[in-house]
């Protein structure tokens, strides 16, 4: 493991990093409020976004799941990547040298193992793109390049490139940089031979498509072979799964797509590379595609970071409906509306926009169907409707797709249009869809316990404490862990005093990530007041009430167990009831706020 990283240039990261920058390289966020933005949880899969970022106190919490921490934090989690990996590139965004105590280099080269994977990748890349531009070599592929509509400025843009036919192209080219063989094979960007052990390029004779991470930094490549070329090998070639590259979690093109995605709120689906650098040179800037794998949950959860609707544009009805019926697994598990777009003619997007332009094809996107109704259609064309044995079967073949809905008034209207699909009564789509379904286990949703009110209370002072400096000046110094019941609560109420007020600088610095977690949700909740001292003394005023109202319950239950003339703690005891009772009376008539609590 790397030394420790010098307090002070961490601070210097800290201060120079926008969280609200950072996460919208990852998520559509928007503004809900004075300090705080939202969006749909990274974390886990939910429709409605409860993830909560403070710009002022840079810290994230997510209510659904309860995810929470700083920017680091946030990094850490999203890209699976070490502390000190996640420094390292804050700092390089903000122009800051990262020193380490006490680290070696052999320490040093562990913790970058995954930098010098990027690294590979990006100088292959270049290599290529370079060698396209400007090798003889390359010249069928700058033809096949033009011939698909891509100008030079496109073809700079995405980065497109060339591998010459040369086994030993990256190896020669990298190793002098100190990239070696090993490093190549791991970044599958080279082959090892399992017999021999000698290693060659993996990507020979191909067009070269670079694949980026949501940071736009090279993790892998698409390639393609140059059409009349002599070398054997499939028509297209990807890198493999290596420890930066997860394909069923990347979409190619999406660092330079989200920005338009989430202005339109809209994303393309296509199926190849070049169909999204066709969309984007005609103006169509929001498109990306999957990378030499099947449309899946990881592309959709990505997706619908980003956007609301979905375009997934194929050039075959048979590709249009393998893509729907994977997508129609995961159309109930996140906030994204999927359509379908099959192009006529059977051209691929590129073709067609090259052919009619974007607004064309702009044009067929707001004209798709939707997921559903596309997925009806295919099912109930399957059969003869002309026989009342169809009908019942397409009927039956496609209640699947209704029955899953959450929504009861789209299971309606499906139900209605089923009906006519297959010219049958509605009602009889009706009776049909209620005996599936109670053939079904009925599921009882789970009471949701709800909070006492005094724990309610609790929770509300414990945010007026993280909420800022201020606050905790004027409130912590009137609290004592008898103001808290809750087990949990008295600990929060722990955490917080040892934070002195200062919870940012506190949850940037902790270890414990279950204490970023309760600490990051205490000072993003909303609370249920006017955020002012008035408010602060009532909700002390309630928590001393309930805490006068349990000493007098229990003096009470402990005076009835004494006899007044024999017991001599009798008498004692009785005062401290008075007095308890005479001060929940005095609170109760004054409600002003007392001198100790203004500032």
């Amino acid at each position: 493991m790397p030394g420790r990283i010098r307090e002070e240039d961490l601070a210097a990261v800290r201060e120079r990093t926008d969280i609200v920058k950072v996460i919208s390289g990852y998520l559509s966020l928007k503004k809900a409020g004075a300090d705080r933005m939202v969006g749909l949880c990274p974390f886990h899969t939910e429709k409605t976004p409860s993830f909560s970022v403070s710009p002022s106190k840079q810290m994230y919490y997510c209510f659904g799941c309860g995810e929470g921490g700083d920017t680091i934090k946030f990094l850490r989690q999203v890209e699976h990547l070490e502390f000190a990996e996640v420094v390292e590139r804050l700092a390089k965004e903000a122009g800051i040298t990262v020193r380490y105590e006490g680290d070696t280099p052999a320490e040093r080269r562990a913790a970058s193992r995954r930098q010098t994977l990027q690294r590979a990748n990006e100088e292959a890349a270049a290599l290529y793109h370079r060698t396209l531009l400007e090798e003889p070599e390359a010249a069928e592929a700058r033809a096949y390049v033009q011939g698909r509509g891509i100008d030079q400025a496109t073809t700079e843009r995405f980065g497109i490139g060339y591998a010459p036919r040369a086994a030993d192209f990256l190896l020669r080219k990298l190793q002098p940089s100190g990239i070696s063989a090993e490093i190549l094979v791991e970044a599958g960007l080279a082959l090892r031979d399992q017999e021999s052990g000698a290693v060659r390029d993996r990507f020979r004779g191909r067009i070269i498509f670079p694949v980026h991470d949501l940071s736009g930094r090279s993790i892998g490549i698409g390639a393609r072979s140059v059409p009349g070329d002599r070398e054997d090998g499939p028509k297209y070639l990807n890198s493999p799964e290596t420890p930066i590259y997860h394909k069923g979690e990347t979409l190619y093109n999406l660092h330079r797509a989200k920005g338009a995605i989430t202005r339109s709120g809209e994303v393309y689906v296509v199926e190849g590379y070049t169909d999204v650098i066709a969309l984007a040179q005609a103006g169509i800037d929001s498109a990306v595609a999957t990378c030499g794998t099947a449309l899946g949950e990881g592309h959709f959860r990505l997706a619908s970071r980003f956007a609301q609707r979905m375009v997934l544009s194929f050039d075959s009805d048979e590709a249009g409906a393998r893509a729907a019926e994977r997508a129609f697994a995961f159309v109930e598990q996140f906030g994204v509306q999927p359509v379908v777009l099959i192009l006529p003619e059977g051209q691929d997007p590129a073709d067609f926009v090259n052919a009619h332009g974007a607004d064309a094809l702009r044009t067929l996107a707001a004209e798709a169907k939707p997921l559903v109704e596309y997925m009806l259609r295919r099912s109930v064309e399957r059969h003869d409707l002309s026989t009342i044995e169809g009908q019942s079967a397409a009927v039956a073949d496609s209640l699947y797709l209704i029955e899953g809905l959450s929504d009861p008034v789209r299971q309606s209207e499906y139900a209605h249009m089923l009906s006519e699909l297959a010219g049958v009564s509605e009602g009889s789509v009706v009776i049909a869809l209620e005996r599936r379904v109670s053939g079904r286990p009925i599921e009882v949703q789970q009471a949701i316990k709800r909070a006492s009110a005094q724990e309610r209370v609790e929770r509300e002072m414990l945010r007026l404490l993280a909420r800022d400096r201020a606050s905790f000046d004027r409130l912590a110094r009137l609290l004592t862990v008898d103001h808290f019941r809750s087990a949990q609560h008295r600990s929060l109420f722990a955490t917080l005093i040892t934070t002195g007020g200062d919870v940012r600088t506190f949850v940037e610095r902790a270890d414990d990530d279950a204490v970023v977690r309760d600490l990051s949700a205490l000072a993003l909740e909303p609370i249920d007041g006017e955020p002012n001292i008035e408010y602060a003394f009532e909700v002390w005023s309630r928590l001393q009430e309930f805490v006068l109202k349990r000493r007098s319950a229990a003096l009470r239950q402990q005076l009835q167990k004494l006899n007044p003339t024999t017991e001599p703690t009798y008498d004692e005891l009785f005062q401290q009831l008075i007095a308890a009772d005479g001060e929940l009376r005095r609170l109760r008539e004054h409600r002003d706020v007392p001198a100790e609590l203004r500032p």
